[in-house]
């Protein structure tokens, strides 16, 4: 469709003009320089390869039958180097073969000489209009480029910021256990030291997760399979000296648990298992601690910790003894939003189920 033609319009574009008729070139030089932002004149199409490699026109208008090298000629050569590049040829003759040819080499007007001024202006317009269409699309995906790359790098630089801090913290876990060490071996009182270890203990449940946080891709999730293992690694050496052989039975389905989930489930963990090793194997040469760690459907899921010891004495109502550990663990569960299950039929096992929101 041609539009209708503002005679004083005038077009933000660039032209290349190709004929090999001087008196042709200066009437449409009349006419188009007063349409466009920038004109080039040419009187062939070597001529005019020249000017296209020179100044890159948004539109070629091109005669077809001229020496030196004819407009179709020149349209082969200028695809090879832009093969977007925009062009109408005008031919005196209706030839079909030409015609043909200029479909095939994707030109995209063609008009029969001689041509009406106001007719290859309003074609000129239409190149126009597709021209700063072009350019809008392509400002405005340059923006997104840059706005996709200015967000990449704001992104990759947060994530070096919140690895240092899980670092950072995770080092003044590792001081603060430390200096309860030191003060451990200046106490002889075996209570207060079993303490002070218990303390460690929770603190380095929970610089674990940093360290995970840290040392993996996500910063959000920890892969509570490998946690685990971690933190019961620890758990077993804190009490190596136990006379009873104690061996870990997992069964821990995949799963990234967030943060705030992963920081209770750490510690509920570590006071059961301390507990075990503690109580559950008095007199006992060996023992089994279970964990067991169930992904269900709609991110609900069930831990359950459990060990073949002596159990817990029928008469004592865990809910209501004076124990820390126990204290501490039915906060952890309120924590998490969970129900705590226990069954000391056949030793020590507590169940929990919860669900993450996230």
């Amino acid at each position: 469709m041609i539009r209708e033609q503002n005679p004083g319009q005038r077009y933000n574009i660039s032209v290349l003009f190709v004929d090999d008729n001087d008196t042709i070139r200066q009437l449409y030089r009349r006419i188009l320089e007063k349409h466009v932002n920038y004109l080039y004149i040419a009187e062939n199409g070597s001529h005019g390869l020249e000017l296209y490699r020179k100044h890159k026109p948004d539109l070629v208008i091109t005669d077809m039958v001229m020496p030196v090298m004819n407009g179709l000629e020149m349209v082969k050569e200028i695809k090879k180097i832009e093969p977007e590049a925009k062009f109408v040829v005008m031919s005196a003759y209706s030839e079909k073969d030409s015609f043909v040819e200029s479909i095939h080499l994707g030109v995209d007007g063609y008009l029969m000489k001689p041509v009406e001024a106001k007719k290859l202006l309003s074609l000129i317009d239409e190149f126009a209009g597709i021209t700063l269409m072009k350019w809008e699309l392509e400002r405005k995906e340059k923006k997104r480029r840059e706005a996709e790359e200015y967000l990449k790098k704001s992104l990759e630089e947060k994530d070096v910021l919140l690895r240092e801090v899980h670092h950072r913290v995770k080092n003044n876990m590792q001081i603060i256990s430390s200096i309860l060490s030191m003060q451990s071996r200046n106490i002889d009182d075996p209570r207060l030291k079993e303490v002070l270890q218990e303390s460690q203990n929770r603190i380095h449940s929970m610089a674990l997760i940093h360290e995970n946080l840290y040392n993996h891709k996500s910063l959000a999730n920890i892969m509570f399979s490998s946690y685990v293992k971690s933190l019961t690694g620890n758990i077993a050496r804190t009490y190596a000296n136990q006379q009873a052989k104690i061996k870990f039975d997992y069964q821990i389905d995949d799963a990234y648990l967030p943060m705030d989930l992963a920081i209770p489930c750490g510690l509920i963990i570590n006071e059961l298992i301390s507990n075990s090793f503690k109580y559950a194997f008095i007199n006992k040469t060996k023992g089994i601690i279970s964990i067991h760690f169930d992904n269900l459907e709609d991110k609900q899921y069930v831990l359950t910790v459990a060990d073949d010891g002596v159990g817990i004495p029928a008469e004592v109502n865990i809910k209501k003894t004076k124990s820390l550990g126990m204290k501490i663990l039915h906060k952890l569960v309120q924590q998490i939003e969970g129900e705590l299950q226990s069954d000391f039929s056949n030793g020590t096992k507590f169940t929990m189920t919860f669900k993450s929101t996230l």
